[in-house]
């Protein structure tokens, strides 16, 4: 069995704490990292931030007690302008406004929305310019950054921050003088290499469904496409179909769910939250899937589906998430265990997949012998119902074959 730690040696993001006054944990500042794990080498902040989303809530990693502090994130004037992040629950983030950033009428009014939904914001590297006093009304945090902006120059403005009822974060807090310097001064909060520096976070990053996402991206553009049209062009893609459920599994989208079919995951998560994740999903897309994989795996959903169909139509949709699900870590390269543990699926889909228990377990083991040639369980069904059984597995192959044309 491969040890979960093991299994999670890509380089995700980084971190870097913030602490309170007692220094007690507030929250993380969560940082883009590439190739170079101790620098950030951003050359496209749009791509940058969608990595850091797409990793935080489809990436497996460590994080996921982290995950109830608030976290901190850069938001790039594209992003703020789209509605990309907005899968995130509100009360789980701070976005922070970059100190660069123009502030254009339209600018200040995708603020205002997205405050009015609920999301907060902090107003990164201030240094008490009256053209950010604007902003100031919709910020819920200002953080300052100690070196670049001593706080003894601006003893005055500082105060009217404090008067206006906004929390303070000292940044760049290099020493125990400066803690305490910034401590008598009045911050709130304190973020700098004094108290910690930045946390390498390593994971398994799990690549993105292209094609499928695109698709699907294009598909939602017509608004009266159906729930069922949906769920298709989402079940024929396994790895789709997973981070669809890791969405759900999530802490930071606020709707955790166990669910029985795809289904009802699209259902759950609704049309337009989906295409705001499947646009965010494309935006890090850029690996090619192993097609030999899917059609094992798209062959094993169908097959069970259509045993379903013959004996038990109502559980045709759980039978076909059970078949995906069955050999997803097969496609992503980690213990079925572990992969399994990080989405949200029901009991009765979970005791199937890993101890071949119920009658979805049933139907998993009758298509897995179909799929292994093992003519011994084989030959002990009755032969009208291994005759069933044979048809359903050809017809399965075929439908995957269908499918994998229509992915290329």
């Amino acid at each position: 069995m491969v040890d979960f730690p093991d299994v999670l040696d890509d380089l995700m993001m980084a971190q870097q704490p913030i602490f309170k006054k007692s220094k007690e944990l507030f929250g993380y500042e969560l940082l883009f990292r590439g190739q170079d794990s101790q620098n950030a080498n951003v050359s496209d902040g749009e791509a940058a931030t969608s990595q850091v989303l797409v990793n935080l809530c489809i990436g497996i990693t460590q994080l996921e007690t982290q995950l109830r502090k608030p976290f901190f994130i850069n938001m790039t004037t594209e992003l703020m302008l789209s509605d990309a992040f907005f899968p995130i629950a509100p009360e789980t983030m701070y976005i922070e406004i970059l100190e660069d950033q123009q502030l254009t009428p339209q600018f200040i009014n995708a603020i205002k929305k997205w405050r009015q939904a609920g999301y907060r914001f902090a107003l990164d590297d201030y240094q008490f310019d009256k053209e950010y006093e604007n902003l100031l009304p919709w910020v819920s945090i200002v953080k300052i950054d100690v070196l670049l902006t001593p706080p003894t120059n601006h003893l005055e403005q500082i105060k009217a921050l404090k008067a206006k009822g906004l929390i303070l974060v000292a940044e760049k807090v290099e020493n125990q003088a400066m803690f305490d310097y910034c401590y008598e001064m009045g911050f709130d909060l304190f973020q700098g290499y004094f108290l910690q520096k930045p946390e390498i976070i390593k994971g398994k990053k799990i690549n993105s469904a292209a094609h499928s996402a695109i698709t699907l991206v294009n598909a939602l553009q017509d608004k009266d496409i159906s729930i069922d049209t949906v769920t298709d062009m989402v079940a024929q893609n396994p790895t789709l179909s997973f981070q669809l459920l890791r969405i759900l599994k999530s802490p930071v989208s606020g709707i955790p769910k166990a669910v029985d079919s795809i289904k009802e995951a699209v259902i759950f998560l609704g049309l337009v939250q989906l295409k705001r994740w499947a646009l965010l999903i494309t935006l890090t897309s850029t690996s090619v899937q192993p097609k030999s994989l899917f059609k094992i795996l798209l062959t094993r959903a169908r097959c069970c589906q259509l045993i379903a169909e013959m004996d038990n139509k109502a559980m045709a949709d759980s039978a076909f998430i059970t078949g995906v699900m069955s050999g997803i870590d097969a496609l992503f390269a980690m213990e079925k265990s572990v992969i399994l543990n990080q989405i949200s699926l029901s009991s009765e889909i979970m005791d199937a997949i890993l101890k071949s228990e119920g009658t979805l377990g049933t139907y998993l083991k009758q298509t897995m012998n179909f799929e292994n040639q093992d003519w011994q369980q084989i030959q002990q069904i009755k032969p009208e119902q291994r005759a069933k059984l044979n048809r359903a597995f050809l017809d399965a192959m075929l439908w995957a074959d269908e499918v994998l044309r229509e992915l290329k």
